[in-house]
């Protein structure tokens, strides 16, 4: 209890500044619940993501509000196993830092984006999709070299909307690590 009074007043103590730098970073998402499809089988997409922000939308404020850009490729493994698939796509989405310290952000996003899925599912037609993300982290700087640590959750939903059927979606939880590096102020 005292440890936690303690990093909660170090956190208040320290002096907060916008971290208002545009960056690039590369991310793996491992699947931490993976739906059960109505075939019986577990859905397990594993995501290598690029990350690019490129506007602050709050610079010279206290916090900040990126809009984001994020191409994902995206191995999709079954349990019991069975043949390997593949979704691909790119994410536009808003990613919001609140600033705790001059080298911690706490981040939350939201994004969606068109996705192609390789896998016919009783659940979800293959083709053309859409990805829902929903995302809460942390993004530290790593000294003065312009280097971060992302660490995240995130909640994704896929589905093509109206575009075939069937349609029912399908959803995963994921954690979310990487690197980003800033390249401008």
């Amino acid at each position: 209890m005292r440890l936690t009074i303690f990093t909660l007043l170090l956190f208040l103590s320290i002096k907060t500044t916008a971290q208002t730098a545009r960056s690039v970073g590369i991310h793996l998402g491992i699947p931490i619940i993976h739906e059960t499809l109505k075939e019986g089988r577990k859905y397990k997409p594993y995501q290598l993501l690029f990350y690019y922000n490129f506007t602050n939308l709050l610079k010279g404020k206290k916090n900040d509000l990126f809009i984001y850009l994020e191409p994902q490729l995206v191995w999709v493994h079954f349990s019991p196993k069975g043949k390997k698939e593949w979704e691909f796509g790119s994410n536009l989405g808003f990613e919001y830092r609140l600033n705790v310290s001059e080298n911690t952000a706490l981040t939350a996003a939201i994004g969606s984006g068109p996705h192609y899925i390789t896998v016919e599912t009783k659940q979800q037609h293959r083709g053309f999709i859409f990805s829902d993300n929903f995302t809460a982290g942390l993004h530290q700087k790593l000294g003065g070299n312009g280097l971060n640590l992302d660490l995240k959750c995130r909640f994704r939903h896929i589905s093509n909307l109206i575009f075939g059927e069937p349609n029912l979606g399908i959803d995963s939880w994921f954690v979310i690590a990487g690197f980003s590096k800033d390249i401008a102020k």
